[in-house]
C-alpha cells in the first residue's frame, strides 16, 4: 500500500504478498563484481533460493572484471556470467544491461553487504512503481558497514543537491540494491563509467518522469576488501550532479 510523498517519491509500506502481475514476470538480476570471491557464492545461493521457494521466474548476471575467482564461482553457480576489462561501477552495469532478458530488472553488489532475501519486497514495491530505490539510512545497518565519513559528510551533502538540484527527495544517494521495471530501464540514458552511476541512475529517473519509490533495507559490513576510494568516488558523484545541472 503506498503513501504518497513529494515530487513522485513513494514511501512503501509492504505487503507479504506478491501480486499476480509480478509474479509472472521474468526478473532479471544484474550483479556487478571485480573480486567478490569472499561473497558472491553466499549472495548467488541465496538468491537461488528466493526465487526457487517463490517459484520466480528469472536469471542472474554476473557482470564481471575480476581478477580472482568470482568468474570460477558465478559458472559453478550456473548463471549468466557476462565477462569485460572495464573497470568501473557503471560499466559493470552497461555490460551486464545488454544481457538483460526480463521485464523486471534488480541491481544489487554481491559484496555481502545487502541481504537479497529482500528481494520480494522490491518487487512488491514494483507492482505500484518505476523504480523501487532501498535506502540503507531507513533500514537497520550493522556498525562498521558505512565509514563515519560517507555516513555524515558525503550521503548528506549528495542528497543535498539531489533534493535542491533535481528535486529528489530520497533518504538514500547511493543504494546498491535497487529494482527497475525493465521500460522504465530503456527510457534512460546511462553513460557514467564509475561510482557516479549510482547518482546518475537516480537523475534519470527522475528526468525521465518515472515513478519512484523507497523501501527500508538493512546493511551489512561487506566481505573483501572494499572498492570505494571516499575522496575520489565522493567528487565524482559531486562532479556529476553539478555539471549535469549546468549542461541542462
Amino acid at each position: 500500500m503506498p503513501v504518497a510523498g513529494n515530487n513522485s517519491i513513494t514511501i512503501i509500506i509492504l505487503s507479504t504478498v506478491l501480486s499476480s502481475n509480478i509474479k509472472n514476470q521474468k526478473i532479471s538480476m544484474v550483479l556487478p563484481c571485480r573480486d567478490e570471491e569472499d561473497a558472491l557464492g553466499a549472495c548467488l545461493s541465496t538468491i537461488k533460493k528466493v526465487l526457487s521457494d517463490n517459484s520466480l521466474w528469472g536469471e542472474i548476471i554476473v557482470s564481471d572484471s575480476s581478477s580472482d575467482r568470482s568468474p570460477e564461482i558465478a559458472k559453478d553457480f550456473g548463471v549468466i556470467v557476462v565477462k569485460h576489462n572495464k573497470i568501473g561501477y557503471g560499466n559493470a552495469y552497461l555490460e551486464g544491461f545488454k544481457k538483460i532478458t526480463g521485464d523486471v530488472v534488480i541491481m544489487g553488489d554481491p559484496d555481502g553487504s545487502y541481504d537479497f532475501n529482500e528481494i520480494l519486497n522490491f518487487l512488491d514495491a514494483l507492482d505500484c512503481n518505476d523504480v523501487v530505490v532501498g535506502s540503507r539510512f531507513k533500514g537497520k545497518m550493522e556498525r562498521g558497514a558505512m565509514p563515519w565519513s560517507h555516513r555524515y559528510l558525503g550521503s548528506p551533502l549528495i542528497l543535498f543537491l539531489m533534493r535542491n538540484l533535481y528535486g529528489l527527495n530520497l533518504t538514500e544517494p547511493s543504494t546498491g540494491f535497487v529494482a527497475i521495471r525493465k521500460d522504465a530501464l530503456d527510457k534512460m540514458k546511462l553513460r557514467q563509467t564509475g561510482m557516479e552511476f549510482a547518482s546518475e541512475f537516480l537523475v534519470e529517473a527522475k528526468k525521465r518522469g518515472l515513478k519512484i519509490g523507497e523501501i527500508a533495507i538493512d546493511y551489512h559490513l561487506r566481505r573483501g576488501e572494499s572498492k570505494l576510494r571516499t575522496f575520489r568516488d565522493g567528487f565524482r558523484h559531486l562532479n556529476f550532479l553539478i555539471k549535469r545541472r549546468i549542461g541542462n
